[in-house]
């Protein structure tokens, strides 16, 4: 299980049975606030790469044991920064055009303009999502050409000129 979230604090605590330092973190989403857990052996691994404030993906589970509890605990197994994922090519760029307000040539050429000075060339971008919205629902296309890293510069500019509404972020690769 993968969630995204942001670290708020981080609390460092000391094994009774082992004396091995492992942490809790306190984490936070849209939708509310919890803290999860990284036992030692993975703290040991992570715990130096661990900030707070920025966004991460963390990834692990919940323990067998505590499956009829009301309020399980998450262990981690993982954390990976957004600004890392945003760079390996999981995470792409998608801008929707159509709808209400639609979007003008002139805002189409500043937004390739955009895209064409942040792209990097690489394969490892993802390429570019384009959503088309119309009154029988849509369809959305992932660019051939276009590769776009989803770097903060790019989604300001690219939100800038479409607004946003217009321009998200999407899971890119297996099971997106």
């Amino acid at each position: 299980m993968a969630l995204g979230v942001v670290i708020t604090a981080i609390k460092k605590q000391v094994s009774k049975r082992s004396g091995s330092e492992f942490a809790r973190l306190a984490v936070e989403d849209f939708s509310g606030s919890t803290e999860v857990l990284i036992f030692p052996e993975k703290w040991a691994a992570i715990g130096a790469r661990i900030r707070s404030d920025i966004p991460v993906l963390i990834k692990g589970g919940y323990s067998k044991r505590d499956r009829d509890v009301d309020a399980p605990t998450f262990i981690v197994e993982s954390v990976t920064p957004f600004s890392e994922l945003a760079f390996s090519g999981q995470v792409g760029v998608a801008i929707t055009v159509g709808g209400t307000n639609d979007i003008t040539p002139e805002v189409l050429k500043d937004v390739r303009a955009v895209i064409e000075t942040h792209s990097t060339g690489s394969t490892v971008a993802p390429p570019l999502e384009v959503r088309f919205k119309d009154g029988n629902g849509g369809a959305k296309l992932r660019s051939r050409s276009l590769r776009l890293p989803a770097s903060h510069a790019a989604l300001t500019e690219l939100r800038a000129l479409l607004g946003s509404d217009r321009v998200h972020l999407v899971r890119v690769g297996p099971g997106a």
